[in-house]
C-alpha cells in the first residue's frame, strides 16, 4: 500500500505563491533597480554601487538617523504609556474593558491625515484649541510647538499608541494572578514583582508591540510633513523626493533597500527569540 502524501504543501502553495509574487518579487525588482545608473528608467544597464555610495556621502544618513531616533523614541514612549493602560484594562476595568478598548481602537478607522490635521489645529499658536483654552481659562499665553520635531514626535506617539497597546494587553493577560500574589507573599516589592514576574511573562506581547510600533514609525512620513512642517527630513520623505521630484528612481530604490536592510537587522533577531506559540496557546 502506497503511503498517502501529506496535503500540507498543497494548502501552503497559495500562500507561498502570493508571498513570492507580492512580496519577494517587488523587493527583488527594487534591489535590482538600485544597481542601475542614476536616473535610469529601465532594468537594463551596467550594474553599479554608485547609488549606495551616494547614499552615504550625500547626506542621506542623517534622515535615516532621524527616522531611527524617532521610531525608537516613539516605541519607548508608547511602551511606557501602554503598560499601565493595559494593566488597568485587564485587571480593573471589568465589563468596561471592551468599551474602553473599542474607544481606543476607534481612531484607527479614521484617516491618519485627518487626525493629524486635527492635532495641528489643536497646536496652532493663535486660534488653536490648546492656546485658546489656556488664554481663556487661565489667562496664560503659550507658544506653539507646531512645525517642530517635538510636534511630529507627539503625533507619532498619538498615532501609534494603539499598535503598542493591544499586543501588550495580550501579553499582560498571560500573567497569572496567583504568580503576583505568590511574589508578594514572599516579600517581593512592587518593583521586584514587576521585574521578576510581570515583565518576563508579558515579554512576548511587549516585544510584538515594540516591533510593530518601531517598523510603522520607521516608515512614517505624514507626522513630519503635517505636524513637523519638514523641520526634520525623515528617510521616507527623502525616498519620496528621489522618486517623485528628482525622478531618480535608482537612488530612491537604493534608499529603500537600505531601509529594508536596517529594519531586517533590527527585527529578525528579535523575532527569532519570540515564542509566538505561547501567545496562540493562551
Amino acid at each position: 500500500m502506497s503511503q498517502r502524501s501529506s496535503p500540507g504543501p498543497w494548502f501552503a502553495a497559495p500562500v507561498a505563491i502570493f508571498m513570492l509574487v507580492c512580496f519577494a518579487a517587488p523587493i527583488f525588482i527594487v534591489a535590482w533597480y538600485s544597481l542601475m545608473p542614476s536616473r535610469t528608467f529601465g532594468l537594463t544597464g551596467d550594474l553599479t554601487l554608485e547609488n549606495y555610495r551616494s547614499a552615504v556621502t550625500d547626506g542621506y544618513t542623517r534622515p535615516l538617523m532621524w527616522s531611527l531616533i524617532g521610531a525608537a523614541t516613539t516605541t519607548l514612549a508608547t511602551a511606557i504609556l501602554a503598560w499601565p493602560t493595559a494593566v488597568i484594562l485587564h485587571r480593573y476595568a471589568g465589563r468596561w474593558a471592551a468599551v474602553a478598548s473599542a474607544l481606543i481602537a476607534l481612531p484607527i478607522f479614521i484617516s491618519e491625515s485627518v487626525r493629524l490635521f486635527g492635532m495641528s489645529v489643536f497646536m496652532m499658536p493663535r486660534g488653536g484649541i490648546l492656546a485658546g483654552t489656556m488664554n481663556a481659562v487661565f489667562d496664560i499665553q503659550i507658544g506653539s510647538i507646531l512645525n517642530t520635531w517635538s510636534a511630529a514626535q507627539i503625533g507619532m506617539i498619538y498615532i501609534h499608541l494603539p499598535f503598542m497597546l493591544f499586543p501588550l494587553l495580550l501579553g499582560v493577560s498571560l500573567i497569572p494572578a496567583d504568580r503576583i500574589e505568590a511574589a508578594r507573599d514572599l516579600g517581593a516589592t512592587r518593583w521586584q514583582t514587576f521585574r521578576e514576574v510581570e515583565l518576563p511573562l508579558a515579554a512576548p506581547g511587549l516585544l510584538i508591540g515594540m516591533l510593530l510600533t518601531f517598523v510603522l514609525c520607521l516608515g512614517a512620513n505624514a507626522e513630519a510633513a503635517i505636524l513637523g512642517g519638514r523641520a526634520v527630513t525623515v528617510i521616507t520623505a527623502a525616498i519620496e523626493q528621489r522618486f517623485n521630484y528628482a525622478q531618480d528612481w535608482p537612488m530612491g530604490a537604493a534608499l529603500t533597500v537600505i531601509v529594508i536592510l536596517v529594519t531586517a537587522l533590527i527585527v529578525l533577531p528579535v523575532l527569532s527569540r519570540l515564542d509566538l506559540n505561547r501567545l496562540t496557546r493562551r
